[in-house]
């Protein structure tokens, strides 16, 4: 897996920590730069330096404007922290002006690659990104409904009692729990199609197992709303970067920017094929008309929010 792209992580929160150390251990890289948003958690930084010295591992290095230049990719885990009773309205203001000034300085550079972002707001911040980079859509996605997708085909394995490498389903939509949608129609286990596997009585799942999946899925997905999932994030993130390290070119559900209906270039999670030059959208991948119906709300309720942003 070596690759003489420079690997960027921009952030000082925990994810970006966690990424920085997961990366020195699993990638084969001679070195991993962090290019910290805030100085405030310099201790951590010293840590990761200190860890590298110990073990025979990548070295960290803090990234200068010359390595965001020759940077194969940045993963951008940086937002603001929530402040207390603070407006939903406040709190996107005061991210928009942080991700403006993290990529006007990162193309002030120069930088040409693929821009991965990594937080609890990946949506909005994919769109953003897109908007004050000029970068082309394919090079700028999000993390999205990767890791609930993994937890999806982890319960499909479960109940149907075979490898969870035998499985495929996803969870498209938006970030929030109301927006992530399970698309039965795409899901299959040994290249068979779930729901026509349904009527079979020699299959181990049923309609009943379905809504069983689906109260598990709703129960993660408001668990998670609230919590800082750093190290499954950073997990995620890893294995993703490791698809474009190798240029598998798998299909991952991440958001990118896409035209659904009359509206164009909104960001939502579907599957993409994920290689070394970015991602693709994959042509002919329909979906039932019940889940095309709920995705296009989604997208409408993105959209609004998004008119709401660009009209200042």
């Amino acid at each position: 897996m070596k690759s003489d792209g420079k690997i960027i992580v921009v952030g000082s929160d925990d994810t970006a920590y966690q990424l920085c150390w997961l990366s020195m251990t699993a990638l084969q890289l001679e070195e991993i730069y962090l290019f910290p948003s805030s100085p405030q958690q310099d201790d951590k930084v010293e840590d990761l330096h200190y860890v590298s010295e110990l073990f025979s591992m990548n070295k960290l290095k803090i990234a200068t404007e010359k390595d965001f230049s020759e940077a194969k990719m940045l993963i951008l885990t940086a937002k603001e922290t929530r402040l207390e009773n603070e407006p939903e309205s406040e709190y996107i203001r005061r991210n928009i002006l942080l991700v403006r000034k993290i990529v006007n300085r990162i193309m002030a550079s120069g930088f040409n690659g693929l821009f991965l972002v990594a937080n609890e707001i990946n949506d909005l911040f994919t769109y953003l990104v897109w908007k004050f980079s000029g970068l082309p859509k394919s090079k700028i996605f999000g993390l999205g409904t990767y890791i609930d997708t993994v937890y999806f085909q982890k319960l499909l394995s479960d109940t149907l009692e075979v490898s969870f490498c035998d499985v495929k389903g996803y969870i498209i939509g938006g970030r929030k729990p109301t927006q992530k949608i399970a698309a039965w129609s795409r899901s299959s286990v040994g290249g068979n199609s779930l729901l026509g596997l349904i009527m079979d009585p020699t299959i181990a799942i049923s309609q009943e197992n379905m809504f069983e999946i689906e109260e598990k899925l709703n129960k993660k997905n408001l668990t998670n709303e609230n919590s800082e999932l750093t190290i499954t994030t950073a997990t995620a993130v890893l294995k993703l970067v490791q698809f474009i390290l190798t240029n598998e070119k798998a299909v991952v559900p991440l958001v990118h920017l896409m035209d659904i209906g009359e509206m164009k270039d909104i960001p939502l999670s579907v599957p993409v094929l994920l290689g070394e030059s970015g991602i693709r959208q994959l042509v002919g991948l329909d979906f039932s008309d019940t889940e095309q119906k709920n995705l296009l709300t989604i997208a409408k309720e993105i959209r609004t929010q998004l008119d709401w942003i660009e009209q200042g």
